[in-house]
């Protein structure tokens, strides 16, 4: 036969063929292996749909279930996928209250479940979806509702939610980096309090044992020395006063943090704090342009924006600059004049770009230009600070 020629298969051969053969080599045996995994690999999902069916009528551990699901927490990073495949699945013309029931589905979190599944049978009723979601203030925050309920007014619910789950992506990877990013100090400290416990209780004994065995009195050692065999003693005989001390501390600065007078000053404090502070200013002024920029793109009257953006930080301080700038606005001012003269909070960049986006009508653009800008430096000032506390 020449080279590459075809050959064609012989009728012998179909006619031996029987209905034991297979096309794929090596699935001759383990089907009920097969049938094993198929069954393994069925997802139950959650019926319950708050305020209209739930548990209450199964036993004590599915209610006690119950109990721990519904107080559990919906992360970003789930909400950020929920929308970003909301507004693929709406603008591939897939029905909203489809969509929802199909995400419900797909999500490992019991809570967000639930909470989806109970959306989409009130969007069945005639709700809007921004309205059913309204019914979560838990799990919503009040920005997303509002970036939600403009899409659904102007018609543009999937550029919303694209840009609403760009938002989240972007707070969910700030939010790990900065836990990444305290994690090793943490890590540190904590390492080194057990390591100076356990050398106080179990190794210092031994070695003092040794010196007293010596000969060495109390006067004779260092005053180095004495002050750690005091920190010793008091470690080994009141360790349960030493514990009550700091919880009374503790309890007291708590006591202080929840109170009105206290917790702003708390606030400012953290602000003024080396390193830490300078950091967590940026985020805030990040946290700001950027609401700041996609609730104006979508629509929403700038006094609003503002309440929202305010509600949305956690600083009392940055709260109550934010209330300054709306009863400004209020009365015709600029948000770009308003923060001018709190150089401590907003940086000056941040009012003249603002000021150049109010000049030409191009807030929600220059928001999202300082929001990158300011991206890159708070990954910059990150990287640097952990490579300060590695040494």
């Amino acid at each position: 036969m020449e080279f590459g020629a075809f050959k064609k298969p012989s009728e012998d051969k179909h006619q031996e063929a029987d209905a034991t053969d297979y096309i794929v080599e090596g699935a001759e045996e383990g089907k009920e292996v097969l049938n094993r995994v198929k069954k393994e690999a069925v997802i139950h999902g959650d019926n319950v749909i708050y305020g209209v069916y739930d548990n209450s009528d199964k036993g004590l551990s599915v209610r006690l279930n119950d109990f721990f699901i519904d107080r559990s927490k919906v992360d970003l990073k789930d909400k950020s996928y929920f929308f970003h495949m909301l507004a693929v699945m709406v603008d591939a013309g897939i029905p909203v209250v489809g969509a929802v029931k199909s995400l419900a589905t797909r999500t490992k979190n019991r809570r967000f479940m639930r909470v989806l599944n109970t959306i989409a049978h009130v969007c069945e009723e005639g709700s809007n979806l921004a309205d059913s979601m309204s019914r979560f203030e838990d799990v919503f925050e009040e920005a997303e509702l509002g970036i939600v309920r403009s899409g659904e007014e102007t018609g543009r619910l999937h550029t919303m939610l694209f840009k609403l789950s760009e938002q989240l992506d972007r707070r969910h990877d700030l939010y790990m980096k900065l836990w990444g990013a305290a994690v090793y100090p943490i890590a540190v400290l904590s390492v080194l309090v057990l390591v100076t416990t356990g050398m106080l209780v179990w190794i210092f004994p031994t070695l003092l044992s040794l010196l007293q065995e010596g000969g060495a009195s109390s006067a004779d050692l260092p005053f180095a020395t004495r002050i750690l065999i005091g920190l010793q003693n008091a470690v080994v005989n009141f360790w349960w006063l030493i514990l009550v001390v700091i919880a009374g501390i503790y309890g007291l600065f708590a006591m202080y943090r929840g109170s009105s007078y206290g917790a702003v000053r708390w606030d400012y404090a953290k602000l003024k704090m080396p390193i830490v502070g300078g950091l967590m200013r940026r985020v805030f002024v990040l946290r700001f342009v950027s609401m700041l920029g996609i609730l104006i793109e979508a629509g929403l009257p700038v006094i609003k924006v503002l309440r929202i953006t305010g509600n949305s930080l956690s600083n009392r301080i940055y709260k109550l600059k934010v209330q300054e700038i709306i009863e400004e606005v209020r009365i015709g001012g600029k948000i770009s004049a308003s923060i001018k003269d709190s150089e401590f909070l907003f940086p000056s960049e941040v009012s003249q770009m603002l000021g150049i986006g109010e000049a030409s009508a191009s807030v929600a653009k220059v928001s999202d230009k300082i929001s990158d800008q300011y991206q890159r430096e708070i990954d910059n000032s990150l990287r640097k600070l952990t490579s300060v506390f590695e040494p």
